[in-house]
Parts: C-alpha cells; structure tokens; sequence
C-alpha cells in the first residue's frame, strides 16, 4: 500500500528545514542537494515540491517574516505596555538570537541579493520587510500622539531602528556580542526621545 504524505505538512518541512541552510550556507551557496540532505530526501522529491531554489528561498524567507510579523502583531496588540516599551520590546525580540537569528540573516541575504540583481521573486519579499518598517513608523506615530515621545520623524526614527536590528544581525554573524548590552543601548536612545 502506498504511504500518503500530507503535501503541505511535507513542504513546510522543507521551508523550516531551508531556513537552517540558507541561514549557514548563504543563497549562492546553497544548491538543491544541500536542502535535499538537511531534509533527508532526495533532489527529484524537492522538486515535487518546489520549482527550483529561488522559489525555496522566496518560501523560506516569507514564513520567516510571517512568523516575525505574528510576533510583533502580538506585542503591539499588547494593552498593558505603552508605545514606547512595545518599540522596546519589538527590538528585543527581533535581537533575540534564539528566536530569530536565522530569519534576520536570510532577511540580510535578500538585502544583498536585491543589491546586485533584479530578481522578480525576490523583489516580492520587499513587501514584508517595508511592513515591519510601516509597523515600527506606526508605533512611534502613536508614541508622539500619546505624548510618551517628543515630536520626531517617525519615518526616520523608524529605518534607523530597523537599521539597527539589521547591523545587529550582521554583527552577530562575524563576532561574539552582549545581545542584551546591545539592545538596552537602543533602549536608552529611545528613552532619551521621551516627551
């Protein structure tokens, strides 16, 4: 009798699975046979499930970003803290090396990627990183309003925080930082913007 494998449970195992190899090997170094051992199946099984790697890599990035933006949705429909501490935490999960290291390195590779190269699939993920900017813009908009800030460009204020989780991530790839150190001195700069 035929074994039958739930489709979609399958290729959501490959997507996590990609993320470990993307995340180590980086996009141009990564080929089919890498995510095909990781997931312990074959090349030919992959394609069943997947076009080529770019389409591997546009999943794997997506539900990573997906899973970034289930996180922040929780923090900023979070009553009990105050515009200025869901800021704080967002920052501090979006650093948390456990949690998010592999999405912020491939959040980087795309980065890189769009830098040197117009790629149509790729260029699709854009809309995932401009929504975590517009949900960082938003929080600060609604951190003046409240007055927990002093008036500043929200638009600015907001790329220089995602800046800042992506030098982070960066850092974090090349040498051995105090994520906490780190983070809590973006925490005194956006207490020192305090109305």
């Amino acid at each position: 009798m035929p074994k039958i494998v739930d489709y979609e449970s399958k290729k959501q195992e490959i997507i996590e699975k990609s993320k470990v190899v993307f995340a180590k090997r980086g996009y141009y170094n990564t080929n089919i046979s890498h995510i095909s051992e990781k997931c312990g199946m074959g090349r030919t099984t992959i394609y069943q499930y997947f076009k080529n790697k770019d389409e591997i890599f546009y999943h794997t990035v997506g539900s990573s970003l997906e899973d970034i933006q289930t996180q922040i949705e929780v923090i900023t429909t979070d009553d009990k803290l105050t515009y200025t501490e869901k800021i704080k935490e967002i920052i501090r999960q979006l650093t948390n090396e456990q949690k998010n290291s592999n999405a912020f390195i491939l959040l980087l590779e795309i980065w890189f990627i769009l830098k040197r190269e117009k790629n149509e699939t790729l260029e699709n993920l854009k809309t995932y990183t401009q929504r975590l900017k517009e949900t960082i813009e938003n929080l600060i908009k609604e951190a003046i309003n409240a007055k927990e800030i002093k008036p500043i460009d929200s638009r600015s204020l907001a790329e220089t925080i995602y800046t800042f989780i992506e030098t982070f991530t960066l850092q974090r790839t090349s040498t051995n930082l105090d994520t906490e150190v780190k983070t809590e001195s973006l925490n005194l700069l956006i207490d020192g913007l305090k109305a």
